[in-house]
């Protein structure tokens, strides 16, 4: 792979990364409905439904972009958005914590959470000071997974770098602390979402991140 590719494909991933960060850490705004309905979020559902085990889960969310204005569309997923992941929904919610579906008490901050604070530290990563969420959440796993992929994209030299480290270090967070858990979350989003947008961006997530393991796996 070519210095150029390596920086590319690094800086697409981690940019993917962070989009779905963002998108389980808070509701669309209108202007962002309207990227997702005609700009370059579209463009960026388009390229994912692309990928067949994406095809469904991308149809979910554009369906629901397609229901109304982008007001309209804003506040039915600001809605659903609550109920989902805000603890607004209660028991028909499906929180976005690692602690909740790995530990065996199904609450919060435990093990989970204690591990990723581990890895934010080993990796020398900080979360930004207006996320007040516990380390296990969806969103600061997934920024995490950016910022590992960025350290590929200033790789200077690809034929003399140390690449394998690099890239052992994003597989085995991708398999420690998010495919061990986002399966079963990705089941429960889809279970409590009668919208249909948010279960459309979770199985995409996870096909997304099983993808990504397989190209790292690879390198």
């Amino acid at each position: 792979m070519t210095e150029t590719s390596l920086s590319q494909v690094a800086a697409d991933r981690a940019a993917l990364y962070r989009w779905f960060a963002r998108a389980f850490y808070a509701p669309p705004t209108p202007a962002e409905v309207i990227d997702l309905q005609q700009g370059g979020g579209q463009c960026l559902l388009t390229s994912l439904a692309l990928t067949p085990e994406a095809a469904v889960g991308v149809q979910a969310m554009q369906d629901v972009l397609r229901g109304g204005t982008s007001s309209q569309v804003a506040a039915a997923l600001g809605a659903a958005h609550a109920r989902l992941f805000d603890g607004v929904g209660g028991r028909h919610g499906a929180p976005p914590y690692r602690s909740l579906y790995s530990g065996e008490r199904g609450v919060l901050c435990q093990q989970a959470t204690l591990s990723m604070e581990r890895v934010l530290r080993q990796h020398r990563l900080r979360v930004q000071d207006t996320i007040c969420e516990p380390a296990d959440h969806l969103s600061i796993q997934l920024e995490v997974m950016a910022q590992l992929a960025l350290r590929l994209a200033e790789v200077v030299d690809p034929t003399n770098a140390p690449l394998a480290p690099l890239s052992a270090e994003q597989a085995d967070f991708l398999q420690q602390q998010l495919l061990s858990w986002v399966p079963e979350f990705s089941r429960r989003v889809t279970e409590q979402d009668d919208l249909g947008f948010h279960a459309g961006l979770a199985c995409v997530l996870l096909v997304v991140l099983q993808q990504d393991l397989a190209y790292l796996k690879g390198m």
